[in-house]
């Protein structure tokens, strides 16, 4: 009986979910968008671009994460060789299509990225080749997979800003996400890290782990920086339902913490950085000093190198497919690898610009107008409201989003957003090819 009413609250929530996004996305950009991804046509080619950023997706992993959502292969050092010359061609393709653009940034993710550095190292020196490489490059990786040989590699990469997924230093919480080493692990890694003279060093911890609490929350924070960290991004467990936690929490009654348990985790996060002179520079990240700002997601543009890996660029989105062997097949053919496509319109393009900085929690006014266009007044009437109600204040030439309005919007983004990317993905590993998802 508990069964059914719990099915019947999950699609009355759904239903609630897809309703009001819908009526948000018509009243941002009009009917006239198309909230659908499609095979694109034969004869399409991405649009000329001169500057963007470029990820570069690496799938590799010794150990499965259970609640990791990204697209993953088994490590077999067998499969590097085959994966790497795949992600030169593609690079090669992507330059024929768009031209030697100058890249702002690359950010290397997986996976494990340092699992398969002798290839990205590789596909590195082909970008620079046909391309401009003219921002730095930000790789992540694992506790368990950083060693003396690891630094020295990154360094001859010319990497800059590396992100330590620690997640947690505490034994029940490696143990609550499926990690399987003890925390000297992790501290042994950060400690290479941060003794290696990168540029910055950012350390992932996650809060709102069944049975942690905030003294447990603000313990790994205090651990992470004393060994050197001087970025921290920190966030809940996601729950998408295709994952291996989405299963186990379904099999096992494990449940996310309340909303005002995530809220306490949450504003115990901000206090203890801004105590110990971390600044918010996004809705999840604080960084200390004058470091360059870590980021994985805030680039206005971007193409996608490697199995599901996703493009932003000037006429819409772009995934590549996320099958591994039809990835390679096609990208060696020196055939595009993407396999869904949705255009977008130029008020979508404003909003999407929009939605960014709100996530940087600071929207600067000055581009506001440039970015938005003719919608601009509309975008105002929005900030005008956060400001009334408490979410965002005005700040010189920019509106800052308080951290009650940064709460708020991290958990728009858990409960909206992240069900559209879930439908997407869902289908996208069902099918290499898919015909179309609505999303």
């Amino acid at each position: 009986m508990a069964w059914h009413a719990e099915v019947l609250v999950n699609s009355l929530r759904h239903w609630l979910i897809r309703t009001t996004t819908r009526s948000i996305r018509r009243y941002l950009v009009g009917p006239e968008q198309r909230w659908i991804f499609k095979r694109p046509f034969l004869d399409w080619t991405p649009p000329h671009v001169e500057r963007t950023s470029l990820y570069l997706h690496v799938p590799f992993c010794r150990h499965f994460c259970p609640y990791c959502p990204y697209t993953k292969i088994p490590y077999n050092q067998s499969l590097v060789d085959p994966y790497t010359r795949a992600a030169i061609a593609e690079v090669d393709w992507w330059a024929d299509a768009v031209g030697s653009a100058e890249i702002t940034s690359i950010y290397i993710g997986g996976g494990t990225p340092t699992l398969a550095l002798d290839g990205v190292a590789r596909v590195l020196n082909r970008v620079r080749q046909r391309f401009h490489l003219a921002g730095d490059i930000c790789i992540e990786t694992n506790p368990a997979d950083v060693d003396a040989e690891t630094v020295r590699q990154l360094h001859d990469m010319d990497v800059k800003l590396v992100s330590l997924g620690v997640q947690s230093f505490q034994p029940e919480s490696l143990a609550t996400i499926g990690r399987d080493y003890e925390p000297n692990i992790a501290e042994r890694a950060l400690t290479l890290l941060t003794e290696g003279s990168f540029a910055s060093i950012n350390v992932d911890l996650m809060f709102a782990l069944p049975r942690q609490d905030i003294a447990g929350v603000t313990a790994d924070l205090a651990r992470a920086v004393r060994l050197g960290a001087d970025q921290i991004t920190t966030y809940p467990l996601f729950t998408f339902p295709y994952t291996s936690v989405g299963k186990y929490m379904r099999l096992a009654a494990v449940r996310m913490p309340n909303l005002r348990l995530r809220h306490a985790h949450y504003r115990a996060i901000g206090r203890w950085c801004a105590e110990h002179d971390f600044e918010r520079v996004s809705v999840w990240g604080f960084k200390r000093g004058t470091v360059p700002r870590y980021s994985s997601v805030t680039r206005d543009g971007y193409i996608g190198i490697g199995l599901g890996a996703g493009s932003h660029l000037p006429d819409g989105f772009a995934l590549n497919t996320f099958d591994y062997d039809s990835w390679v097949q096609a990208a060696s053919d020196g055939r595009t690898a993407i396999a869904l496509r949705m255009p977008f319109t130029s008020e979508l393009s404003g909003w999407w610009w929009l939605y960014w900085r709100f996530y940087d929690t600071r929207i600067p006014l000055d581009d506001l107008d440039a970015a938005l266009g003719k919608d601009a007044p509309k975008a105002y009437r929005w900030l005008r409201f956060m400001e009334k109600v408490g979410l965002a204040v005005h700040n010189g030439r920019h509106i800052q989003l308080t951290e009650s309005g940064a709460f708020w919007l991290h958990l728009a983004q858990n409960y909206f957003a992240l069900n559209y990317v879930n439908t997407l993905w869902t289908q996208a590993r069902r099918e290499p090819w898919p015909q179309a998802v609505p999303i």
